[in-house]
């Protein structure tokens, strides 16, 4: 039995690392059920020179469902500056699914130097939340060192929605050109230029991960006491609350909202915190 690591997955064929120079194109067995990710790593058979059929998914160290992938050490985030206009809930929204699998990202704001100050006032705002930003301009360079520095020895993925420049960042990171789309004059966002996940060498033990644009993101099978732990700037100011079962929203004596009014949590991350509250109370109202 072989063992190799999920590089690409493209029209029901996976192609695997297995420590030779050339990937081996597989399929998996019939009765295998198991969803595979790019970063899974698999145990497979081997048929043929350089093809072969995966028997099992062995265990994840971690997964996310979108972007999907499986496997990483670190997680960044790219929005734009500028161009198009970051969505702060969209922000939130994404280091929510990397805080559900159990991923503390980094945030990249690419095309710092269209808007230097929405850029930097980003980057503010998320630092008191807790998250490292890295403010970066694949155009011109800037930042870029910065992050080569973190790459070393890991598996990196890189996620965000479509048109903030992720293909061009990472095209400057790997030193190779990679396919680039431009943003869409007609509804401000960027065509998708990235269909599937797939990971990317930069050298021995150090690879990066390139995920498709995303903009949609649920939490269907989250529960209501479960969301205040996606949010570790507000997780400090739990269990002190008047009530065991606070949910931190309509209830009184509740620590977070205190928080809140005192400035020690961001107005706008509770926002969202109660945005999406109300989206899994009413998800539940509907199931009944």
């Amino acid at each position: 039995m072989t063992t190799g690591r999920v590089i690409k997955n493209y029209n029901g064929f996976y192609y695997v690392d297995t420590g030779d120079q050339e990937l081996v194109e597989c399929r998996r067995r019939g009765k295998l059920k198991a969803k595979i990710l790019v970063g899974d790593r698999l145990s497979l058979t081997m048929v043929d020179d350089h093809k072969g059929v995966i028997e099992a998914v062995l265990p994840r160290s971690n997964a996310l469902r979108r972007p999907a992938v499986a496997n990483i050490d670190q997680m960044f985030i790219i929005m734009a500056a500028q161009s198009p206009d970051p969505n702060q809930f969209l922000v939130d929204k994404m280091l929510m699914t990397c805080e559900y699998a159990g991923i503390h990202p980094k945030l990249c704001f690419n095309k710092c130097d269209l808007d230097r100050e929405k850029a930097e006032q980003y980057q503010s705002f998320y630092q008191d939340c807790g998250y490292d930003v890295y403010l970066v301009s694949a155009r011109t360079g800037e930042g870029i060192d910065a992050l080569l520095r973190l790459l070393p020895q890991k598996i990196t993925a890189f996620g965000g929605p479509s048109g903030v420049g992720k293909s061009s960042l990472l095209s400057r990171i790997l030193g190779r050109d990679l396919s680039v789309g431009q943003v869409s004059e007609k509804i401000k966002r960027g065509r998708h230029t990235t269909r599937h996940s797939e990971i990317l060498c930069m050298d021995d033990h150090t690879y990066v991960v390139d995920t498709p644009g995303f903009s949609s993101l649920e939490f269907e099978n989250l529960e209501p006491r479960e969301l205040i732990q996606l949010f570790p700037d507000m997780m400090p100011y739990t269990g002190t609350c008047r009530f065991n079962s606070c949910l931190h929203y309509h209830e009184p004596d509740c620590c977070v909202k205190h928080a809140v009014a005192e400035g020690k949590i961001r107005k706008e991350r509770y926002e969202t915190y109660c945005k999406i509250l109300e989206s899994i109370l009413e998800r539940k109202r509907f199931a009944w």
